[in-house]
């Protein structure tokens, strides 16, 4: 009986092996002690920096940091807490204690291998079917660029839709335990929007399950899962509750909440504007790529070049140009290819035929309702009625991230399709009827339609190349480059010979790809005349799947990606520009860097407290500075350095007239790394007094006022405020005193010395949702001002003025979530205890 029982436990421990051995041999540098240089991980130690700091000068959570646009949460950027949820101990040993890349790698595989053996699919096939999920190319491109939280998400999408199976099938207790387990790791991983696409996902599935409820009769069952949903979802949300929370109340101040301003409003939505939702929107055509990774270049990141063959038929005198232009030419600013796999299409596509029951359909309609809604622009009826309708779709941007519901779908359908051949005795006599006509084939015929819709089409494709086009979004300007400096002539020649070089990588890759899966064809095609096992034919397609992945994933993650770990350490160099800024000692000015992309980048938060900065989710208000205040002053300013004679004269006129900049307390202006930064000598300080109030009505007058007043001598105050300045009238004192004595970014101290009543203004941005101020030590009111500052009236006299940041739910949170986890774990041995004694 022993014997048995290790027996049957020989898959599953070589499932985990085999995991473990193809994480360490895709990632063999991290063996040698290197790291993958991410370009959002090394934003996130800019964006983190006074945060860390901080934490490690203080041992406490400062909660807020003003490194970056002006000031903002810190816990949306980085938090540590001695008590919270206890799921990162889960995650730690479901990972068995990896680190970095290969904690993601080897998430994706198992997730998707306890998905598959809840389906009851053969364990050596989940093992296939694990590896064709995990080498998605997106999946591996996210792991390139440092989307950690995405990534995570992801892995945890298959373990929480084989929960939800479970709870389907009527194992309501062990389900429930495990969707709140893995809801909350899915919750825990800080990304809501992978999470809203599964949950999107899930709502198809369990709809298909109801239908059958509902044919069926059993009433009861649909009750029953709806409270297992609800008993989960509170116990998952419970553990993760701070975060979750925390951002809730955070989020309906920042761009993904709804606009004051009324102008545009056909742009507008209660959460992003269309044309932010829909910049990364695929072409049509370019869903292809699940199934030919070069259908518009394999990435924006690559060189033609790198594919020697594709500039053969170029003209001699551009081949080194056109070799050095990006592959891509598709419809986003720049993106790589979302490979699918050609083996794993084909099995996809005969999966369409043979696979019966709910989760076909529910599969199918969400993958391709993915690929509409990913389209974005593209498809902007569809496209806009989610925006408008469905709740919280309008909150995230990127709407081609949605294509992860295909690429989650897809290798699923896939290995259920293979699964049916291997549990369907004598396949080759059976006949399959066809959906929606009354009609039935043969399997032979299956396998012929399914092999011509992809391999017939990849090889079609490659004779008939120009079925598709090979211009893309970025050809104007491509264009306008070449002629500007060679001519219109020559321009028009260049871009006929680029079009041949793409020409010629697609074709490359359509016959790769008719060529995988005819390899994956045969096997198949034997297998149903008997002339080959169910060992076999495993073997050859998890060959040809992890072949056909591997070698396209390299071209975006390889050994070329990592470094050791001193570079990675220190990834913002000091530069002259700040040494010369660091010799300033007071306690807080920001800088402007215009040597980078000043509101997509985190290298100035390392050093300094940033004008711009790089997070998904500014303040709103903060936008709209930027927009339609800040952009044109820095527009002006960069105008006149690039004059033909920035004279210091010249450039103290710029900063006169940069009045936003100057409340923002702008002293230092980057504009040269190399060299000495410029000081603004018209910034405003910390705080002042002002002599006038200017009243208006509402946010559009607000800041259209901002462009016509001096904010040193005024300040805009929006009439739902008014209150806070009844019975005031200012009488300037011209010996008044306000300064700040001491910094911490969650706690500011002022001394103001004044002999009348005086209104103040606080370089710092306003956030009703913790900030606190306190006149010699009693809580005072403060507002807004000048659309997102603070003011505060001052009494008469010396008095010591304090801003503390101090959000009273944050801990409550906290304690919430270290509850909920205890109840989590109490709940799941439960189940598993129930479930062990039930089989007994």
């Amino acid at each position: 009986m022993k014997n048995i029982q290790l027996k049957s436990l020989i898959p599953f421990i070589s499932a985990i092996a085999i995991f473990i051995a193809i994480t360490f041999i895709y990632f063999a540098p991290l063996l040698k002690g290197k790291v993958i240089q991410q370009s959002d991980m090394i934003a996130s130690k800019g964006m983190s920096k006074e945060i860390n700091d901080f934490r490690d000068k203080y041992h406490e959570e400062p909660l807020w940091t003003n490194s970056m646009f002006g000031g903002m949460p810190a816990y949306l950027i980085s938090g540590q807490s001695k008590i919270g949820t206890l799921l990162p101990y889960v995650r730690t040993l479901l990972t068995l204690g990896m680190s970095g890349p290969a904690i993601i790698l080897f998430s994706y595989m198992m997730g998707f291998f306890i998905l598959l053996l809840v389906l009851r699919i053969n364990p050596w096939l989940s093992i296939v079917g694990s590896i064709a999920f995990a080498f998605t190319s997106y999946t591996l491109i996210i792991i390139e660029a440092g989307h950690i939280t995405k990534a995570m998400s992801i892995s945890y999408m298959a373990p929480v839709f084989a929960s939800v199976i479970l709870i389907c099938r009527k194992k309501y207790l062990l389900g429930t335990a495990l969707l709140s387990l893995f809801m909350g790791l899915e919750l825990y991983s800080s990304h809501v929007q992978i999470a809203y696409y599964l949950i999107m996902l899930l709502a198809i599935y369990v709809a298909f399950q109801y239908v059958g409820y509902v044919k069926a009769k059993e009433y009861d069952a649909i009750g029953k899962t709806i409270l297992s949903f609800v008993i989960a979802g509170v116990i998952a949300f419970g553990c993760v509750a701070s975060n979750l929370l925390n951002t809730m109340d955070y989020v309906k101040y920042t761009i993904r909440g709804k606009s004051e301003l009324t102008d545009d409003a056909s742009n507008k939505t209660s959460g992003l504007d269309r044309d932010y939702v829909v910049q990364w929107s695929m072409g049509k055509a370019e869903t292809m790529s699940l199934m030919i990774p070069g259908f518009k270049g394999r990435s924006s990141g690559m060189q033609i070049n790198e594919n020697p063959g594709a500039v053969k038929e170029v003209d001699d005198n551009m081949k080194e140009y056109i070799g050095n232009m990006p592959q891509y030419w598709g419809d986003q600013p720049f993106t790589s290819a979302r490979y699918a796999g050609a083996v794993v299409m084909f099995l996809f596509v005969l999966g369409l035929f043979i696979v019966d029951g709910g989760i076909k359909w529910s599969l199918l309609i969400a993958s391709v309702l993915s690929m509409f809604l990913s389209w974005g622009k593209n498809f902007m009826f569809l496209t806009d009625l989610f925006l408008d309708y469905l709740p919280g779709y309008n909150k995230f941007r990127a709407v081609s991230m949605i294509l992860v519901i295909a690429e989650f779908a897809i290798p699923l359908l896939a290995v259920l399709a293979v699964d049916k051949l291997l549990k369907t005795p004598d396949i080759i006599n059976k006949k399959v009827r066809l959906a929606f006509v009354n009609k039935e084939i043969t399997m032979q015929n299956v396998l012929i339609v399914s092999f011509a819709l992809t391999g017939g089409l990849s090889l079609l494709y490659f004779f008939v190349p120009d079925l598709t086009t090979f211009t893309g979004a970025s050809d104007d300007g491509i264009y306008q480059q070449v002629a500007q400096s060679n001519g219109a002539e020559i321009a028009r020649t260049f871009m006929d010979n680029l079009e041949e070089a793409r020409r010629a990588l697609f074709k490359a890759d359509a016959i790769r790809s008719f060529f995988f899966i005819l390899l994956a064809t045969v096997p198949v095609w034997l297998y149903m005349k008997l002339k080959i096992n169910q060992t076999l034919l495993i073997v050859i397609l998890g060959v040809l799947v992890l072949v056909d992945l591997w070698t396209v994933d390299k071209k975006f993650l390889n050994d070329k990606n990592f470094v050791n770990k001193q570079e990675a350490t220190d990834p913002f160099p000091e530069s002259v520009a700040d040494k010369a800024i660091l010799t300033d000692t007071d306690p807080d000015y920001r800088v402007l860097n215009l040597a980078v992309n000043t509101f997509n980048d985190a290298s100035t938060s390392f050093r300094h407290k940033s004008i711009g900065g790089y997070h998904a989710a500014k303040l709103r208000r903060y936008q709209d500075l930027i927009e339609r205040q800040i952009g044109p002053e820095i527009q002006n300013v960069i105008g006149t350095l690039r004059s033909a004679n920035p004279t210091d004269s010249a450039l103290r006129v710029a900063f006169s007239k940069s009045g936003v900049l100057n409340m923002l307390n702008a002293r230092y202006i980057i504009y040269n790394p190399s060299s000495e930064p410029l000081r603004n000598r018209y910034a405003l300080g910390n705080a002042w007094f002002v002599n006038t109030v200017l009243n208006v009505k509402n946010a559009d007058e607000e800041i259209a006022a901002l462009g016509k007043i001096n904010p040193e001598t005024t300040a805009i105050v929006d009439e739902r405020f008014k209150g806070e300045l009844q019975g005031f009238t200012i009488k300037p004192d011209y010996t008044a005193t306000i300064k700040l004595t001491d910094y911490k970014p969650n706690h500011l101290t002022y001394e103001a010395k004044t002999s009348s009543e005086q209104l103040a203004v606080f370089s710092e941005i306003y956030y009703e949702d913790g900030w606190n101020a306190y006149v010699d030590g009693q809580l005072k009111p403060y507002f807004r001002t000048d659309y997102v500052l603070r003011a505060m009236r001052v009494p008469v006299g010396k008095h010591t003025i304090e801003f503390k940041f101090e959000p009273s739910k944050y801990h409550t949170r906290q304690e919430i979530s270290f509850v909920s986890s205890l109840v989590l774990f109490g709940f799941l041995g439960f189940s598993i205890f129930k479930t062990i004694e039930q089989k007994e």
